[in-house]
């Protein structure tokens, strides 16, 4: 039986061109649209449960080629929002759409790649075959198959370690792996529920070049980390969640002009964590 931890969806070919994304007008095209999302949970013996609001009357729009981020405390319904945009978890109220298309309970927009906080992998196959085992849900010939597979790990510099069993990888690796799993497919959208936070991956420059280059590619990525640290950097957005609602919703489009005027940064040369374990 096929692992439930992760769920993707057939990528057909798009009716626009993926880059760049622009309307006839000359603006961005938009990728998701959210309007009034509610979900509740109910907790509690049947007839007397209690019901917990986890998103509440959430509205969000994100253009083709964006990095959101999506920042919150445990708890704040980052999860809960992510598995609802990727079709993964019913909602009680609100529409979605992807890229023009209405999400239904029979209808999910393909293109949508989504990863958990913690993936779940067979320990006995090394990180090549955990890719082509997840890669055959994909309708891909043998041969753009391997091709996929082989850039993925390339993308995420997992190509020195494709002989390695999964149970033998570290936590980054393992990051690393998820989202090179994500890649496969040709995704029009990647939806990261914490994938990538924790071990300073996202302070790592190759896989900061390699989501900025996704973005250039018209691909929109959406990342939840609890920390605000992690994101700044790397995502031109950052919407706050607290207690299901959408608290701030603040745009930081970095134009040419204003990158010039910014002062220069450089990435450290080992994640914070670690910088503050040596001291």
């Amino acid at each position: 039986m096929l692992p439930a931890v992760f769920r993707r969806f057939r990528l057909e070919p798009p009716t626009v061109p993926l880059f760049p994304h622009t309307l006839a007008g000359g603006g961005s095209m938009r990728a998701l649209c959210v309007r009034g999302l509610t979900k509740t949970y109910r907790a509690g013996p049947r007839g007397r449960a209690t019901t917990i609001p986890a998103l509440r009357e959430v509205n969000l729009d994100v253009e083709c080629g964006e990095i959101l981020g999506l920042v919150g405390q445990p708890g704040a319904g980052k999860s809960t929002l992510l598995l609802c945009l990727a079709g993964l978890l019913r909602t009680d109220d609100g529409t979605i759409s992807w890229f023009g298309e209405q999400m239904t309970g029979h209808h999910v927009p393909p293109g949508l790649a989504y990863v958990p906080q913690r993936a779940g992998y067979y320990s006995f196959l090394t990180v090549r075959e955990a890719l082509e085992y997840y890669a055959t849900l994909h309708d891909l010939s043998t041969a753009n198959r391997a091709l996929q597979v082989e850039s993925a790990l390339r993308e995420v510099s997992l190509h020195l370690h494709a002989t390695r069993r999964v149970s033998h990888l570290s936590s980054g690796m393992l990051q690393r792996l998820g989202l090179a799993q994500a890649l496969i497919g040709s995704p029009r959208a990647i939806l990261l529920d914490e994938t990538l936070s924790g071990e300073g991956l996202l302070f790592d420059k190759e896989i900061v070049a390699l989501l900025t280059t996704l973005a250039r590619r018209g691909i929109t990525v959406i990342l939840a980390a609890p920390n605000p640290v992690e994101l700044h950097r790397i995502a031109a957005r950052i919407v706050n969640i607290i207690e299901g609602r959408v608290v701030t919703s603040r745009r930081e489009w970095v134009t040419l002009t204003s990158r010039a005027e910014a002062p220069a940064f450089e990435l450290p040369p080992n994640p914070p964590r670690l910088v503050a374990e040596q001291r």
